[in-house]
């Protein structure tokens, strides 16, 4: 009886083991990571992901495309000597409904902003972005674009260009 225990113990312990890697690899189905060396490149469209980087609680975005590059300097490889903060950088792309996007741009463009000069256009003309929001970008004009972010959570070293419904992002660490 007790060979028998045993045997269905291990039994349910593979089945468990199993089903919790598959989970894992349905929770993040639309992501796809790269690694070099101590640096991590994400591009993903799942918003829980997403959520994890930036804060969307607020304005929860209807879809999603970001490039997420996490540059490890903890020293724990032979390159570092000795080790440091590490460095991230977020560029997003984020689709809202009409009622989420006006209340958005409302909130936005009540805090801290300034004029962005047509120029800085081209720090959101990121290079997975498809065609046509590429081109929605270069025609979009500067009045509402740019300003420090009061939404996301972004802080001083985040940025936002409003688009149709679209918000382009920037975050960075100092």
């Amino acid at each position: 009886m007790c060979v028998m225990t045993k045997l269905i113990c291990t039994v349910i312990l593979i089945i468990l083991l199993v089903s919790c890697r598959q989970q894992a690899n349905k929770k993040h189905k639309n992501t796809g990571t790269t690694t070099k060396d101590n640096i991590s490149t994400t591009i993903s469209t799942d918003t829980s992901l997403l959520a994890g980087i930036i804060d969307i609680t607020i304005f929860k975005p209807i879809a999603t495309k970001f490039k997420y590059t996490f540059i490890n300097n903890s020293g724990q490889k032979e390159r570092l000597s000795v080790p440091g903060p590490s460095d991230y950088y977020l560029e997003g792309l984020l689709y809202f409904d009409t009622p989420t996007f006006t209340t958005l741009k409302t909130k936005c463009l009540s805090g801290a902003y300034y004029a962005p000069s047509d120029s800085e256009k081209q720090h959101f003309y990121f290079e997975w972005l498809d065609n046509d929001i590429k081109k929605e970008l270069l025609n979009s004009d500067t009045s509402h674009h740019g300003h420090i972010d009061a939404c996301f959570g972004l802080g001083h070293s985040g940025k936002l260009w409003l688009l149709n419904n679209k918000v382009l992002l920037t975050k960075t660490t100092n």
